[in-house]
């Protein structure tokens, strides 16, 4: 498997990774990602940048949160259904308006942060590797445990005692690895979705992801094997 895996090359603070972040909403990932690259510039030792924001949705605030930091944003919304046989058809349109703005900016990692649409195998496959997201759910054997939209709602409905998020390569399928990095919390007893969201996104996500996105711009995540392996330094 893992040589079907081509990784972003080593970049350093001369020559940053250039990073497309895709959003669907409030964009907080996004800010938390923008503000670390800001005060990683500062300090003189940033290897990664964000060079465009594509949202599927007009309107949200993560767009704004782009604007803030001074960063391009696009929106690439979902063409009309109306106009498409299929709905594999509609998806590659969509995935082609896409295609386009990472091509025009020359993105070199893909990010996922909040981005609610299902990536397929035509707009994978020739990025694997190049392609992350976090998923906010303890992680398993075969992916999440938690997978797909409603992660944290799931978690606290099985009765799960530990909350957390995993950093993995996207693949075709429905948050299912190569994990790349994974933490957790225990779940408070008065916990409910909104509450144990929003802490696993503070406490963990937002620290995690930036990390996560460091490494590999380092060169600092690799494979072994199947499995991925972050080197001293990361997260």
């Amino acid at each position: 498997m893992s040589e079907d895996y081509l990784l972003p090359r080593i970049a350093d603070s001369t020559d940053p990774l250039r990073l497309g972040v895709l959003i669907s909403g409030s964009g907080s990932g996004l800010e938390a990602l923008l503000r670390h690259q800001q005060n990683a510039v500062e300090a003189g030792h940033c290897c990664h940048e964000t060079v465009i924001v594509i949202s599927d949705k007009p309107g949200v605030k993560g767009l704004v949160r782009a604007a803030n930091f001074e960063v391009s944003a696009e929106v690439a919304p979902l063409p009309p259904r109306a106009d498409f046989d299929d709905a594999i058809a509609w998806r590659h349109a969509h995935e082609e308006e896409i295609d386009t703005v990472l091509d025009a900016h020359d993105v070199e990692l893909v990010v996922c942060s909040g981005y609610m649409r299902i990536l397929t195998a035509r707009f994978l496959m020739p990025r694997l590797g190049r392609v992350i997201n976090i998923h906010p759910s303890p992680w398993g054997p075969d992916g999440a445990l938690f997978p797909g939209a409603h992660g944290v709602r799931d978690l606290l409905v099985a009765g799960h005692p530990t909350a957390g998020a995993s950093v993995h390569f996207v693949t075709p399928g429905v948050d299912d690895g190569p994990l790349i990095a994974t933490e957790e919390t225990p779940v408070g007893p008065d916990e409910d979705e909104d509450a144990l969201g929003a802490r696993v996104r503070a406490e963990i996500e937002h620290r995690l992801y930036p990390a996560v996105i460091d490494a590999i711009a380092a060169g600092r995540v690799t494979f072994d094997g199947d499995r991925v392996r972050v080197h001293d330094g990361g997260p």
